[in-house]
């Protein structure tokens, strides 16, 4: 499964749950989706909606990998799978147009203090997780002014009022294992000798 636009998609679905429940907006206001296609044109389907978008990914170095060994099956051993744990960061921006400007702020408001209100998803809590997450931590980023220039000359666009998102942590590796091609197996109770 693909555990970054599953937890992406996730917190869109539930912002737009609150915004609807608290704003009486009938439409999904939230999209996970780039502001400007690859040609550099306008995505049409961003166009007056908050846009949730990845900006970058890191190794959640807090986080350390129990080592666990293969367990053997005939002469084979199955390896487990290796996971890897990361923190996404994520923007919300809100792409709205013209006379627009002031209910952009509003809905960026309320994305703000939904996410200052929710900043742990757990599977327990929040039962309609998607498979394969279990826990979120969501924490605000603060940008000065140098590293947010940097952050929209990266993504192309003219700046729009957003905020930046870090989520930590989201596990990779989790569906699969390999077979390592031989298991040297020895006899119980035997020395091994030189002759």
């Amino acid at each position: 499964m693909n555990m970054i636009g599953a937890s992406l998609q996730y917190l869109a679905m539930q912002l737009n749950l609150h915004l609807r429940r608290t704003m009486a907006v009938r439409e999904d206001l939230v999209v996970v989706s780039r502001i400007l296609e690859n040609d550099g044109k306008e995505y049409e389907g961003a166009v007056n909606k908050l846009n949730l978008f990845l900006v970058n990914l890191e190794r959640d170095s807090m986080v350390q990998n129990r080592v666990t060994t293969p367990e053997v099956h005939g002469d084979r051993a199955v390896v487990p799978p290796k996971m890897v744990y990361l923190n996404l960061y994520f923007v919300i921006a809100a792409n709205f147009k013209g006379g627009n400007y002031v209910d952009s702020l509003r809905y960026l408001s309320k994305a703000v203090s939904f996410f200052q209100d929710h900043t742990f998803f757990e599977r327990t809590n929040w039962p309609d997780m998607p498979e394969g997450l279990e826990k979120l931590f969501i924490d605000m980023e603060c940008l000065n002014m140098q590293e947010l220039n940097n952050l929209w000359g990266m993504v192309g666009a003219k700046y729009v009022p957003s905020v930046v998102y870090r989520m930590k942590t989201v596990a990779l590796g989790g569906d699969y294992s390999y077979y390592q091609p031989y298991v040297v197996r020895f006899p119980e109770n035997s020395e091994l000798g030189m002759v």
